[in-house]
Protein backbone atom coordinates (compact mmCIF):
# COMPACT_ATOMS: atom_id res chain seq x y z
CA UNK A 1 0.00 0.00 0.00
CA UNK A 2 3.04 2.33 -0.15
CA UNK A 3 2.11 3.96 -3.45
CA UNK A 4 -1.42 4.43 -2.16
CA UNK A 5 -0.16 6.00 1.05
CA UNK A 6 2.03 8.39 -0.94
CA UNK A 7 -1.00 9.54 -2.90
CA UNK A 8 0.16 7.96 -6.17
CA UNK A 9 -3.26 6.44 -6.61
CA UNK A 10 -3.17 5.90 -10.35
CA UNK A 11 0.06 3.90 -10.02
CA UNK A 12 -1.24 1.89 -7.10
CA UNK A 13 -4.52 0.75 -8.66
CA UNK A 14 -3.19 -1.69 -11.31
CA UNK A 15 -0.82 -3.18 -8.73
CA UNK A 16 -3.63 -3.78 -6.26
CA UNK A 17 -5.88 -5.22 -8.96
CA UNK A 18 -3.10 -7.59 -9.99
CA UNK A 19 -2.49 -8.63 -6.37
CA UNK A 20 -6.18 -9.41 -5.89
CA UNK A 21 -6.42 -11.37 -9.13
CA UNK A 22 -3.38 -13.48 -8.20
CA UNK A 23 -4.71 -14.09 -4.68
CA UNK A 24 -8.11 -15.21 -5.97
CA UNK A 25 -6.50 -17.55 -8.49
CA UNK A 26 -3.86 -19.11 -6.24
CA UNK A 27 -5.37 -18.94 -2.75
CA UNK A 28 -9.11 -18.73 -3.34
CA UNK A 29 -11.72 -16.13 -2.45
CA UNK A 30 -11.85 -16.94 1.26
CA UNK A 31 -8.15 -16.93 2.12
CA UNK A 32 -7.12 -14.21 4.57
CA UNK A 33 -4.60 -12.78 2.07
CA UNK A 34 -7.33 -12.50 -0.54
CA UNK A 35 -9.61 -10.74 1.93
CA UNK A 36 -6.79 -8.30 2.67
CA UNK A 37 -6.31 -7.66 -1.05
CA UNK A 38 -10.06 -7.11 -1.48
CA UNK A 39 -10.03 -4.58 1.35
CA UNK A 40 -6.94 -2.79 0.02
CA UNK A 41 -8.43 -2.34 -3.43
CA UNK A 42 -11.68 -1.12 -1.88
CA UNK A 43 -9.78 1.46 0.15
CA UNK A 44 -7.94 2.75 -2.89
CA UNK A 45 -11.14 3.02 -4.93
CA UNK A 46 -12.79 4.92 -2.10
CA UNK A 47 -9.81 7.29 -1.89
CA UNK A 48 -10.19 7.91 -5.62
CA UNK A 49 -13.88 8.67 -5.17
CA UNK A 50 -15.09 5.47 -6.87
CA UNK A 51 -17.59 4.60 -4.16
CA UNK A 52 -19.88 2.37 -6.20
CA UNK A 53 -17.06 -0.04 -7.09
CA UNK A 54 -15.60 0.07 -3.59
CA UNK A 55 -18.84 -0.91 -1.85
CA UNK A 56 -19.13 -4.54 -3.03
CA UNK A 57 -15.46 -5.07 -2.20
CA UNK A 58 -15.99 -3.83 1.34
CA UNK A 59 -19.04 -6.08 1.71
CA UNK A 60 -17.00 -9.05 0.48
CA UNK A 61 -14.12 -8.26 2.83
CA UNK A 62 -16.39 -7.89 5.85
CA UNK A 63 -18.43 -11.02 5.16
CA UNK A 64 -15.26 -13.02 4.52
CA UNK A 65 -13.65 -11.77 7.73
CA UNK A 66 -16.73 -12.63 9.78
CA UNK A 67 -16.87 -16.12 8.33
CA UNK A 68 -13.15 -16.95 8.51
CA UNK A 69 -11.90 -14.91 11.46
CA UNK A 70 -14.96 -14.21 13.58
CA UNK A 71 -16.86 -11.09 14.62
CA UNK A 72 -14.23 -9.79 17.04
CA UNK A 73 -11.06 -10.18 14.95
CA UNK A 74 -9.23 -6.89 14.17
CA UNK A 75 -9.68 -7.45 10.41
CA UNK A 76 -13.44 -7.85 10.91
CA UNK A 77 -13.61 -4.68 12.98
CA UNK A 78 -11.63 -2.87 10.31
CA UNK A 79 -14.11 -4.15 7.74
CA UNK A 80 -17.05 -2.81 9.79
CA UNK A 81 -15.44 0.60 10.02
CA UNK A 82 -14.51 0.72 6.33
CA UNK A 83 -17.98 -0.27 5.18
CA UNK A 84 -19.64 2.06 7.66
CA UNK A 85 -17.63 5.06 6.50
CA UNK A 86 -18.24 4.21 2.86
CA UNK A 87 -21.99 4.00 3.46
CA UNK A 88 -21.76 7.34 5.28
CA UNK A 89 -19.96 8.83 2.27
CA UNK A 90 -22.81 7.55 0.08
CA UNK A 91 -25.40 9.17 2.31
CA UNK A 92 -26.71 5.83 3.64
CA UNK A 93 -26.60 7.03 7.22
CA UNK A 94 -28.85 4.49 8.94
CA UNK A 95 -26.99 1.56 7.40
CA UNK A 96 -23.70 3.15 8.31
CA UNK A 97 -24.71 3.65 11.95
CA UNK A 98 -25.33 -0.07 12.42
CA UNK A 99 -21.80 -1.01 11.34
CA UNK A 100 -20.03 1.85 13.13
CA UNK A 101 -21.80 1.25 16.44
CA UNK A 102 -21.02 -2.45 16.29
CA UNK A 103 -17.38 -1.74 15.49
CA UNK A 104 -17.01 0.64 18.43
CA UNK A 105 -18.85 -1.55 20.93
CA UNK A 106 -16.83 -4.64 20.06
CA UNK A 107 -13.55 -2.71 19.93
CA UNK A 108 -14.09 -1.21 23.38
CA UNK A 109 -14.86 -4.64 24.82
CA UNK A 110 -11.90 -6.39 23.19
CA UNK A 111 -9.21 -3.69 23.08
CA UNK A 112 -10.10 -1.21 25.82
CA UNK A 113 -10.97 2.47 25.66
CA UNK A 114 -7.49 3.81 24.81
CA UNK A 115 -6.44 1.56 21.92
CA UNK A 116 -5.77 3.45 18.65
CA UNK A 117 -8.34 1.33 16.80
CA UNK A 118 -10.94 2.27 19.39
CA UNK A 119 -10.08 5.95 18.96
CA UNK A 120 -10.57 5.61 15.20
CA UNK A 121 -13.95 3.99 15.78
CA UNK A 122 -14.93 6.79 18.16
CA UNK A 123 -14.07 9.43 15.55
CA UNK A 124 -15.93 7.53 12.84
CA UNK A 125 -19.13 7.16 14.84
CA UNK A 126 -18.96 10.77 16.00
CA UNK A 127 -18.75 12.02 12.41
CA UNK A 128 -21.79 9.97 11.46
CA UNK A 129 -23.80 11.20 14.45
CA UNK A 130 -22.90 14.76 13.50
CA UNK A 131 -24.27 14.19 10.00
CA UNK A 132 -27.45 12.81 11.56
CA UNK A 133 -27.84 15.87 13.78
CA UNK A 134 -27.21 13.90 17.00
CA UNK A 135 -24.89 16.62 18.22
CA UNK A 136 -24.73 16.00 21.97
CA UNK A 137 -23.64 12.40 21.53
CA UNK A 138 -21.23 13.37 18.76
CA UNK A 139 -19.55 16.06 20.88
CA UNK A 140 -18.94 13.66 23.78
CA UNK A 141 -17.23 11.22 21.42
CA UNK A 142 -15.13 13.88 19.68
CA UNK A 143 -13.88 15.21 23.02
CA UNK A 144 -13.12 11.71 24.27
CA UNK A 145 -11.08 10.89 21.16
CA UNK A 146 -9.11 14.15 21.31
CA UNK A 147 -8.33 13.91 25.02
CA UNK A 148 -7.36 10.23 25.02
CA UNK A 149 -5.28 10.59 21.83
CA UNK A 150 -3.19 13.38 23.34
CA UNK A 151 -2.60 11.41 26.54
CA UNK A 152 -1.80 8.03 24.99
CA UNK A 153 -0.25 8.92 21.61
CA UNK A 154 1.12 12.45 21.99
CA UNK A 155 0.22 15.75 20.36
CA UNK A 156 1.91 15.06 16.99
CA UNK A 157 0.64 11.54 16.27
CA UNK A 158 -1.46 11.37 13.05
CA UNK A 159 -4.43 9.97 14.97
CA UNK A 160 -4.19 12.82 17.47
CA UNK A 161 -4.13 15.30 14.60
CA UNK A 162 -7.24 13.67 13.18
CA UNK A 163 -8.97 13.93 16.54
CA UNK A 164 -7.93 17.58 16.93
CA UNK A 165 -9.19 18.45 13.45
CA UNK A 166 -12.44 16.56 13.92
CA UNK A 167 -13.21 18.30 17.20
CA UNK A 168 -12.32 21.65 15.65
CA UNK A 169 -14.59 21.01 12.68
CA UNK A 170 -17.44 20.04 14.98
CA UNK A 171 -17.00 23.17 17.10
CA UNK A 172 -16.79 25.26 13.92
CA UNK A 173 -20.10 23.80 12.75
CA UNK A 174 -21.61 24.73 16.13
CA UNK A 175 -20.28 28.30 15.64
CA UNK A 176 -17.92 27.93 18.61
CA UNK A 177 -15.20 29.66 16.62
CA UNK A 178 -13.00 30.81 19.50
CA UNK A 179 -12.61 27.21 20.66
CA UNK A 180 -12.21 25.83 17.11
CA UNK A 181 -9.54 28.30 15.98
CA UNK A 182 -6.60 27.15 18.12
CA UNK A 183 -7.36 23.52 17.24
CA UNK A 184 -7.29 24.25 13.49
CA UNK A 185 -4.06 26.26 13.76
CA UNK A 186 -2.38 23.52 15.80
CA UNK A 187 -3.45 20.77 13.41
CA UNK A 188 -2.21 22.67 10.36
CA UNK A 189 1.14 23.65 11.85
CA UNK A 190 1.90 20.11 13.01
CA UNK A 191 0.72 18.43 9.80
CA UNK A 192 2.83 20.76 7.61
CA UNK A 193 5.85 19.97 9.76
CA UNK A 194 5.36 16.21 10.08
CA UNK A 195 3.46 15.20 6.92
CA UNK A 196 4.30 17.84 4.31
CA UNK A 197 2.32 20.51 2.49
CA UNK A 198 0.54 18.21 0.03
CA UNK A 199 -0.47 15.35 2.30
CA UNK A 200 -4.27 14.79 2.26
CA UNK A 201 -4.48 15.51 5.98
CA UNK A 202 -2.60 18.78 5.55
CA UNK A 203 -4.99 19.76 2.76
CA UNK A 204 -7.94 19.04 5.04
CA UNK A 205 -6.34 21.18 7.73
CA UNK A 206 -5.80 24.02 5.25
CA UNK A 207 -9.44 23.85 4.22
CA UNK A 208 -10.63 23.82 7.81
CA UNK A 209 -8.66 26.92 8.76
CA UNK A 210 -9.87 28.61 5.60
CA UNK A 211 -13.47 27.83 6.56
CA UNK A 212 -12.97 29.40 9.96
CA UNK A 213 -11.37 32.55 8.54
CA UNK A 214 -14.17 32.80 6.00
CA UNK A 215 -16.80 32.48 8.71
CA UNK A 216 -15.05 35.24 10.68
CA UNK A 217 -15.18 37.38 7.50
CA UNK A 218 -11.39 37.37 7.16
CA UNK A 219 -11.80 36.69 3.46
CA UNK A 220 -8.42 37.89 2.24
CA UNK A 221 -6.68 35.57 4.70
CA UNK A 222 -8.87 32.63 3.72
CA UNK A 223 -8.45 32.97 -0.06
CA UNK A 224 -4.77 31.89 -0.37
CA UNK A 225 -5.46 28.87 1.85
CA UNK A 226 -8.37 27.76 -0.32
CA UNK A 227 -6.35 28.23 -3.49
CA UNK A 228 -3.40 26.29 -2.09
CA UNK A 229 -5.66 23.43 -1.05
CA UNK A 230 -7.46 23.28 -4.39
CA UNK A 231 -4.30 23.38 -6.50
CA UNK A 232 -2.66 20.63 -4.45
CA UNK A 233 -5.82 18.51 -4.42
CA UNK A 234 -6.20 18.69 -8.19
CA UNK A 235 -2.55 17.75 -8.61
CA UNK A 236 -2.37 14.89 -6.10
CA UNK A 237 -5.93 13.51 -5.98
CA UNK A 238 -7.50 14.46 -9.30
CA UNK A 239 -10.37 16.74 -10.31
CA UNK A 240 -13.23 14.51 -9.16
CA UNK A 241 -11.95 13.26 -5.81
CA UNK A 242 -14.36 14.14 -2.96
CA UNK A 243 -11.68 16.23 -1.22
CA UNK A 244 -11.00 18.18 -4.41
CA UNK A 245 -14.70 18.85 -4.85
CA UNK A 246 -14.91 20.18 -1.29
CA UNK A 247 -12.02 22.52 -2.10
CA UNK A 248 -13.73 23.66 -5.29
CA UNK A 249 -16.92 24.39 -3.37
CA UNK A 250 -15.08 26.24 -0.62
CA UNK A 251 -13.24 28.52 -3.04
CA UNK A 252 -16.42 29.10 -5.01
CA UNK A 253 -18.30 30.11 -1.87
CA UNK A 254 -15.48 32.43 -0.82
CA UNK A 255 -15.46 34.18 -4.20
CA UNK A 256 -19.24 34.52 -3.89
CA UNK A 257 -18.86 36.11 -0.46
CA UNK A 258 -16.30 38.51 -1.96
CA UNK A 259 -18.86 39.50 -4.59
CA UNK A 260 -16.88 37.84 -7.40
CA UNK A 261 -19.95 36.02 -8.70
CA UNK A 262 -18.72 35.43 -12.23
CA UNK A 263 -15.58 33.74 -10.91
CA UNK A 264 -17.54 31.69 -8.40
CA UNK A 265 -20.15 30.29 -10.80
CA UNK A 266 -17.95 27.95 -12.90
CA UNK A 267 -16.42 26.48 -9.74
CA UNK A 268 -19.78 25.80 -8.11
CA UNK A 269 -21.14 24.30 -11.32
CA UNK A 270 -18.04 22.11 -11.69
CA UNK A 271 -18.40 20.81 -8.14
CA UNK A 272 -22.09 20.04 -8.54
CA UNK A 273 -21.73 18.30 -11.91
CA UNK A 274 -18.88 16.12 -10.65
CA UNK A 275 -20.73 15.21 -7.45
CA UNK A 276 -23.87 14.26 -9.34
CA UNK A 277 -21.75 12.00 -11.51
CA UNK A 278 -19.61 10.42 -8.76
CA UNK A 279 -21.82 10.51 -5.65
CA UNK A 280 -25.36 10.65 -7.01
CA UNK A 281 -28.12 13.24 -6.77
CA UNK A 282 -29.17 12.54 -3.18
CA UNK A 283 -25.79 12.40 -1.45
CA UNK A 284 -25.49 15.06 1.29
CA UNK A 285 -22.43 16.62 -0.39
CA UNK A 286 -24.32 16.85 -3.69
CA UNK A 287 -27.30 18.46 -1.99
CA UNK A 288 -24.98 20.96 -0.34
CA UNK A 289 -23.58 21.84 -3.78
CA UNK A 290 -27.11 22.17 -5.15
CA UNK A 291 -27.87 24.65 -2.38
CA UNK A 292 -24.60 26.53 -2.97
CA UNK A 293 -25.26 26.99 -6.68
CA UNK A 294 -28.85 27.99 -6.00
CA UNK A 295 -27.78 30.69 -3.56
CA UNK A 296 -25.26 32.03 -6.09
CA UNK A 297 -28.00 32.23 -8.70
CA UNK A 298 -30.16 33.97 -6.11
CA UNK A 299 -27.41 36.56 -5.60
CA UNK A 300 -27.22 37.01 -9.39
CA UNK A 301 -30.97 37.65 -9.53
CA UNK A 302 -31.66 34.39 -11.39
CA UNK A 303 -34.56 33.43 -9.12
CA UNK A 304 -36.35 31.18 -11.60
CA UNK A 305 -33.24 29.04 -12.04
CA UNK A 306 -32.54 29.01 -8.31
CA UNK A 307 -36.02 27.83 -7.28
CA UNK A 308 -35.93 24.22 -8.59
CA UNK A 309 -32.45 23.77 -7.17
CA UNK A 310 -33.52 24.91 -3.71
CA UNK A 311 -36.56 22.63 -3.89
CA UNK A 312 -34.23 19.77 -4.81
CA UNK A 313 -31.85 20.58 -1.94
CA UNK A 314 -34.58 20.92 0.69
CA UNK A 315 -36.53 17.88 -0.48
CA UNK A 316 -33.44 15.74 -0.83
CA UNK A 317 -32.16 16.67 2.64
CA UNK A 318 -35.52 15.93 4.21
CA UNK A 319 -35.61 12.51 2.54
CA UNK A 320 -31.96 11.61 3.15
CA UNK A 321 -31.25 13.22 6.54
CA UNK A 322 -34.69 13.80 8.06
CA UNK A 323 -36.55 16.91 9.16
CA UNK A 324 -34.51 17.96 12.22
CA UNK A 325 -30.80 18.05 11.20
CA UNK A 326 -29.42 21.62 10.80
CA UNK A 327 -28.68 21.06 7.10
CA UNK A 328 -32.34 20.32 6.34
CA UNK A 329 -33.46 23.35 8.33
CA UNK A 330 -31.05 25.66 6.49
CA UNK A 331 -32.02 24.40 3.04
CA UNK A 332 -35.72 24.76 3.81
CA UNK A 333 -35.18 28.25 5.18
CA UNK A 334 -33.33 29.24 2.00
CA UNK A 335 -36.23 27.94 -0.09
CA UNK A 336 -38.83 29.75 2.02
CA UNK A 337 -36.97 33.05 1.75
CA UNK A 338 -36.65 32.68 -2.02
CA UNK A 339 -40.34 31.95 -2.44
CA UNK A 340 -41.23 35.00 -0.34
CA UNK A 341 -38.97 37.15 -2.50
CA UNK A 342 -40.51 35.78 -5.69
CA UNK A 343 -44.03 36.53 -4.40
CA UNK A 344 -43.07 40.16 -3.77
CA UNK A 345 -41.38 40.55 -7.16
Amino acid sequence: MLLNDEGKLSEAEPLLREALEVSRRTLGDTHSNTITSVNNLGMLLQHRGNLSEAEPLYWEALEGSRRILGDTHPYTLRGMNNLGMLLKAQGKLKEAETHLREALEVSRRILGDTHPNVLRSINNLASLLQDQGKLSEAELLYREAEEVSRITLGDTHPLTLTSINNLGAFLYARRKWKEAGPLFVEALEVSRRTLGDTHPFTLTSINNLGLLLNAQRELNEAEPLYKESLEASRRTLGDTHPSTLISINNLGKLLQDQGKLDEAEPLLREALEAQRRTLGDTHPSTLNSVNNLAMLLHDQGELDEAEPLLREAAGGAMKTLGVEPPTTVIFQKNLDLLLQKMEKA
